[in-house]
């Protein structure tokens, strides 16, 4: 009798390899500007700079995990930031390039920054009040009931109040393409321009979602009360459990988004206490005391029902088995209860949280990571 034959095991195609070394060669020029302006602003007269064994060491300490490139100059950075070379802080490029593909399935990360799929997902988990939804071009309402486009201008003339108008799958990190809207006698106005349905169809064209204002705590509020300010909270899946291993508060700063690429701050949360730091920083890394907008400080100050968020990140973790790193947006409702606002994949930026939190990403976890990143490289884990 002839033995079956196994199927033959994966093998990465010539096509797939050269699409992944062109992908590093874009985001090796993109993460290079970027440095290029952090190094700029925090250290223009290149005062900083990296001994022979420093260099050596972080070079050795990469090569040893089988990454025989990093950007010595991102440590110029954390030099300039910390004082010290440290090669286990991680370079935003090395951790997007590198180690995210072998930590995160990009090929279904899409899905789950789809904020149409989200109150699916977690539907027993808070999320903000989806009213009105446009999945592929189609309308339907917050419980997924198809809606032909009479009926949804009607579900639109039924609503007041402060709303937002969000892309449901949005990749520019800004957070710019949101839209705070105001229902007011059966129609919506942006500031004091009345929109129509037509319009936001033109502008977003497909896949958006209509969802009421979350009310946030008066502690958060009180730093910028124009925006969300909420709680990145990142956490890993490493030997069969699930941890936060940093978090971050998300303010806003002039606009109603709380994104640092939209001018908005950042400040460091302990992850025992959920006492903020001293500082918090932009996204140029420049230090604030308190909130240039309200003059709040940050110094004393503690993130409400810090152990719920802590506890919702892990829960939402566990159901995203394809990914071992996860960032979580959380808000805190004004009955202190969490309310999760995103889930971030893939393209998760690591920059400010490190320096934040004054320890490499992973933490005393870190030479364990790049050992299993390694070894998923070397045995072909798909990315």
């Amino acid at each position: 009798m002839t033995r079956p034959e196994l199927p033959s095991r994966h093998e990465e195609t010539i096509v797939r390899q050269l699409l992944r070394r062109a992908e590093r060669v874009r985001y090796w020029w993109e993460y290079r500007r970027r440095l290029k302006t952090l190094l700029h602003a925090i250290d223009p007269f290149h005062t900083v700079r990296l001994t022979t064994g420093e260099q050596r060491l972080v070079r050795e300490f990469w090569a040893s995990y089988g990454i025989h490139y990093v950007n010595a100059n991102w440590y110029r950075l954390f030099k300039a930031l910390t004082g010290t070379v440290n090669p286990e802080y991680i370079p935003e490029e090395t951790f997007r390039v590198r180690l995210e593909p072998l930590l995160c399935r990009r090929d279904v990360s899409a899905a789950y920054h789809d904020k149409n799929q989200l109150d699916r997902l977690f539907a027993d988990v808070r999320r903000p009040r989806t009213v009105l939804r446009n999945v592929y071009g189609s309308y339907r309402d917050g419980d997924y009931t198809p809606l032909d486009r009479a009926a949804a201008l009607s579900k639109l003339a039924t609503l007041s109040g402060p709303h937002f108008l969000k892309p449901a799958i949005s990749g520019t990190g800004s957070g710019m393409n949101v839209a705070r809207f105001e229902f007011r006698d059966g129609s919506f106005r942006l500031g004091a321009a009345q929109m129509s349905l037509e319009q936001i169809e033109q502008i977003y064209v497909q896949d958006f979602v209509i969802q009421e204002e979350v009310r946030q705590h008066a502690s958060l509020s009180a730093f910028h009360p124009q925006s969300l300010n909420t709680v990145r909270m990142i956490t890993l899946r490493f030997g069969g459990a699930i941890t936060p291993v940093a978090a971050t508060l998300r303010m806003g700063n002039g606009t109603h988004v709380d994104n640092g690429h939209a001018g908005g701050l950042l400040c460091g949360i302990d992850l025992t206490s959920g006492a903020l730091t001293p500082q918090a920083c932009d996204v140029l890394f420049r230090p604030f005391d308190r909130h240039p907008r309200s003059g709040t400080t940050f110094s004393g100050q503690a993130v409400p029902s810090f152990a719920a968020i802590q506890s919702t990140a892990v829960s939402v973790h566990q159901r995203l088995p394809h990914f071992d790193v996860v960032s979580c947006d959380l808000a805190v409702l004004e009955n202190g209860l969490p309310c999760l606002i995103e889930v971030n994949t893939f393209g998760q930026g690591i920059e400010p949280h490190q320096f934040l939190k004054g320890a490499p990403l992973f933490g005393d976890r870190t030479r364990a990571v790049l050992a299993l990143v390694a070894e998923r490289d070397r045995t072909g884990w798909n990315r």
